[in-house]
């Protein structure tokens, strides 16, 4: 599923004199089936965008097209809710959310209000589970007996119970160790090639952007400044600087190298990054 954003704009408390522009002019494609990472650093309208991909807040002016539907200011809550059936959220710190006596009730609770049978949504949490590697020894257990990372990957089953076409990760790994962060997204790379749906990450960490995603937006200034491969978002390593943006770790030591040099392709990641210095020490391919 593809979403189109068209001038899209908002106001927080428009029509009031403590209207606070958020975004404006915001025209993007997210491919279907694509990886998209969206960046920006700290009140570049990022967040605020993503809180229209689920309906939480429309557009002030201009449309969002998603899911067969065209949100607009007017938008009605019914055209909200069959939108969100196709659209999966994944907040940071998920597990706030967790409250049922039990890691299946509590997973089971979303296909079941919107429809479906006890036991079909019992069949939709199960499979949900399995997809995030939580045991059926656990499935009676209290949701907050589980270690932090077992109650978000729970919740992040209670999500894809719902069987979205698109999964919104809103900074996602926030708040775990760096081994928890990188199962985590691991997994949902996975989900992303078994499950064919379009994901879309807001992260801070660079990284990410350049191991997983397929496809990145910028944001600055309450609208979006570039698009592209994550190879030609990296590409300019000054340009992400002057818009208060990280640089990749690999990418960084290959400028370094660079600049002493040392010719080296732009890297992404360590591994890139190693099979691209090897041939100039003599080295072998990176294993």
């Amino acid at each position: 599923m593809a979403i189109v954003f068209k001038e899209v704009g908002f106001t927080y408390q428009a029509g009031t004199p403590f209207a606070t522009p958020a975004l404006h002019d915001v025209n993007f494609t997210i491919p279907e089936h694509s990886f998209t990472a969206v960046i920006g650093h700290t009140g570049s309208g990022k967040s605020t965008m993503v809180q229209q991909l689920d309906g939480l807040i429309l557009p002030t002016t201009g449309s969002i097209e998603m899911a067969g539907t065209t949100i607009t200011a007017d938008t009605k809550k019914k055209q909200l809710n069959q939108m969100r059936r196709h659209v999966g959220m994944v907040f940071q710190f998920p597990e706030s959310q967790l409250f049922e006596q039990s890691v299946l009730a509590d997973v089971k609770f979303g296909p079941k209000n919107y429809g479906l049978s006890d036991a079909e949504a019992i069949n939709a949490a199960k499979a949900a589970l399995e997809l995030v590697h939580i045991a059926p020894d656990l499935y009676d257990a209290s949701p907050f007996d589980l270690s932090g990372g077992q109650m978000r990957r729970v919740a992040i089953a209670g999500v894809l119970a719902m069987e979205p076409e698109v999964l919104i990760l809103d900074e996602p790994t926030a708040g775990l160790d760096p081994v928890g962060q990188n199962e985590l997204m691991q997994l949902f790379a996975d989900l992303h090639q078994a499950r064919n749906m379009t994901v879309v990450l807001i992260t801070h960490q660079m990284e990410y952007v350049g191991q997983y995603a397929d496809n990145v937006l910028v944001f600055d200034g309450g609208t979006v400044v570039k698009t592209g491969t994550p190879e030609e978002i990296f590409a300019d390593s000054q340009w992400l600087r002057d818009h208060q943006l990280d640089v990749p770790a690999a990418t960084q030591f290959a400028d370094a190298l660079e600049a002493k040099g040392m010719p080296i392709e732009p890297a992404l990641d360590l591994d890139q990054l190693a099979d691209e210095i090897a041939p100039l020490i003599g080295g072998g391919a990176h294993e």
